[in-house]
This record gives structure tokens, C-alpha cells and sequence, in this order.
């Protein structure tokens, strides 16, 4: 039996010697809920201790975790991760990342007065 402070980090994995979670391994037995939120959330880097608990259900064991029980990702979990929303989101063919709307530009008067829903000069 695994004890609660067993798969805790004790500041090793701050250092770069601690034992690293690889989200890579572990994609395919995580739950397609658990998948889309790391799709969704392509920048976080701490995972919240409630998907932490489902990352270590799907391992088989205790992740390391920080004091408030959550994983930190690595920089490569984080491409993986991000990689994995850009074929998905391809695949269904919508563009999502970086798509923008730029704002129209706007058109002043000399005095530097917005002139958008005012009336013309007199």
C-alpha cells in the first residue's frame, strides 16, 4: 500500500532530480474529459489536485506532487500537450489557436476626437 506522502515531492523535482511525470505515457488511459481540459488549458503548468487524483488513478500510483498536491508539468508535457490540440483541432478543421479578429481602425478628427457616431462637421 502506497502511503499519502509516498508520491509527494520533497523540492527534488524543483532542483531537476525528482522523478518527472510524463503526460506522454500516460495520454492514452486518461479519460477524454481529463484530455480535453489539458487541450483547453494548453499553458498550465500546475494541474489542478483534482485532476491530479485522476492522472494518478490512471498510473496506477502516486504521481510527485508539490505541498498542495498538485503535478507541475514539464516544458516537454506542455509541447506534447499543446501538439495534441493543434491535430485535434485540425482534424475537425477549425482554427482555433491564434485566429483574431483585429479591431477596425479608427478615424479621428484633426483635434484627435473620435469621430464614430457623431455628427459630420458643421
Amino acid at each position: 500500500m502506497i502511503s499519502p506522502t509516498q508520491g509527494r515531492d520533497s523540492g527534488a523535482r524543483a532542483s531537476g532530480t525528482g522523478n518527472a511525470v510524463d503526460i506522454r505515457s500516460l495520454w492514452s488511459r486518461l479519460d477524454p474529459a481529463t484530455r480535453q481540459w489539458f487541450m483547453d488549458h494548453t499553458g498550465t503548468a500546475v494541474v489542478p489536485r483534482t485532476l491530479t487524483a485522476v492522472m494518478c488513478q490512471a498510473a496506477g500510483q502516486l504521481l510527485p506532487q508539490d505541498s498542495h498536491g498538485q503535478v507541475r508539468l514539464t516544458a516537454d508535457d506542455m509541447l506534447f500537450i499543446r501538439g495534441r490540440a493543434h491535430s485535434a483541432f485540425a482534424a475537425h478543421g477549425t482554427e482555433r489557436f491564434f485566429e483574431s479578429v483585429q479591431p477596425e481602425a479608427p478615424r479621428y478628427r484633426t483635434s484627435g476626437q473620435h469621430t464614430r457616431d457623431l455628427p459630420p462637421p458643421a
